[in-house]
């Protein structure tokens, strides 16, 4: 039987798909109200139901081994708490620079997040914003220590890392915390900006008693998506960072970083836990203080269950319900000509008529609208960073690594090739693409 999300869909169509142009109005009349109430358990159905907790199974370390250490000067860290925390614990490398062995167990192991989507997680980065050859990417700005070529690398182009120039990649604006990179102010898209971070708090205190839940994550990000649109000249929204990747990232901070008990086998986000995956303090007069790179997996933390692991079939049914009840957060698009001045990207256009807004609203679909831009996207994200013997090797990884890593996102027979972001986005000032220039090489 149909879920009530694809039912629901089904309704909306038709509003969905005439949503988008009137974003610059929505920003302008303040309406956040979503179209639909968010799920308090997004993903697939069964997750409001799990009712089991093994403490032994879910505690995770941090002693050892996994002890908490600082970063040091010639580490990297970057924009995502959870990749910080795991950086600081020994769960990915401590200088930053991820590879696909720890990608693949690390993140299994520090939050129960499944295969399937650690799988597509490393083979979209690798081949944005590092090596596919070396299966090496940064967890922030650039490093030398991804590519395969080593100092080599320099005489073609630098990749990016997940933030600074991997700016419209897999990093987009409106994120969690983090700053739009082309913003006039509060402009690093690697560091936290306390600002963002209490609008985060105050929204749980408002919708929530306090603590952090989905519906108050889906909140934020369509909040964050109207700020960035009423005060940063250069906002755009591609159709994988802005529709996929900064979404999921939202609704990972529950799913992922969560405590569990018995109490709360589902899961439990207090300020105080947020607050240390955030590496924010807390003093005694109230007031929040941020250093950057020092997230902290918090003491007797307890992940996700190994029987509800986060996969990636739960990541697009959440996103689609992401869509279904804030559309404007799925806009593909930015200013024009200053602020307020949003102008949408037509989905059909850049699909080759494969898709419409609707579609986004429905998990198959928006998986294959997905890997259809993923696969339009590797080529060119390669080439601005290789040349020669160098880009042919490179290319070549495309149908052995990438092609097969998208299989999570859906069987999609005969998708039409999908456009670029240098295609869709003539006319965007927000949109053009760098890898490298004087902010590459720090937060």
């Amino acid at each position: 039987m149909p879920s009530m999300l694809l039912l629901t869909s089904l309704v909306l169509q038709v509003a969905l798909t005439t949503a988008y142009p009137d974003i610059a109005r929505r920003v302008t009349e303040g309406q956040t109200v979503p179209a639909v109430p968010f799920p308090e358990y997004p993903g697939l159905p069964y997750h409001a139901a799990f009712n089991s907790f093994n403490a032994s199974a879910q505690l995770v370390d941090v002693t050892g081994a996994h002890a908490w250490i600082a970063p040091g000067p010639n580490d990297i860290r970057g924009p995502c708490p959870g990749l910080n925390a795991a950086a600081n614990h020994n769960y990915l490398p401590r200088n930053g620079i991820a590879t696909y062995e720890t990608v693949e167990t690390g993140l299994f192991e520090a939050y129960g997040l499944d295969q399937s989507a650690t799988q597509v997680l490393q083979q979209t980065t690798t081949f944005f914003d590092g090596d596919p050859a070396s299966q090496r990417w940064s967890i922030g700005y650039h490093s030398d220590a991804t590519s395969s070529l080593g100092p080599l690398q320099g005489l073609l182009g630098e990749e990016t890392g997940i933030c600074a120039y991997g700016h419209l990649k897999s990093e987009g604006d409106a994120s969690i915390t983090r700053g739009d990179f082309l913003a006039p102010e509060m402009n690093s898209n690697c560091a936290s900006y306390p600002v963002f971070f209490q609008e985060l708090l105050d929204l749980a205190t408002e919708m929530n008693g306090g603590n952090i839940n989905a519906p108050v994550l889906a909140a934020h990000q369509n909040n964050r998506k109207l700020y960035s649109i009423a005060n940063n000249p250069n906002y755009f929204s591609p159709a994988f960072a802005g529709v996929a990747f900064t979404p999921a990232a939202h609704l990972f901070v529950f799913e992922l970083l969560a405590n569990h008990s018995a109490e709360y086998p589902r899961g439990l986000l207090t300020p105080s836990v947020l607050e240390s995956f955030f590496s924010y303090t807390r003093a005694s007069d109230g007031s929040l203080s941020y250093t950057y790179g020092y997230e902290r997996i918090p003491d007797n933390w307890y992940r996700r269950s190994l029987e509800d692991l986060w996969t990636m079939p739960d990541i697009l049914e959440a996103v689609a319900q992401q869509c279904l009840s804030y559309p404007q957060t799925c806009a593909v698009g930015g200013n024009t000509h200053g602020v307020n001045t949003f102008s949408g990207v037509d989905i059909g256009d850049i699909s080759g008529g494969a898709f419409n807004s609707a579609s986004l609203t429905n998990p198959a679909e928006l998986g294959c609208f997905i890997s259809q831009n993923i696969q339009a996207e590797a080529p060119s994200s390669l080439q601005n960073v290789f040349d020669g013997v160098a880009l042919v090797n490179a290319l070549a990884l495309i149908p052995t690594q990438l092609l097969p890593a998208l299989a999570p996102l859906g069987s999609c027979p005969g998708l039409p090739p999908g456009k670029t972001v240098s295609e869709y986005g003539t006319g965007y000032p927000g949109s053009i693409i760098q890898n490298s220039g004087p902010r590459a090489n720090g937060p």
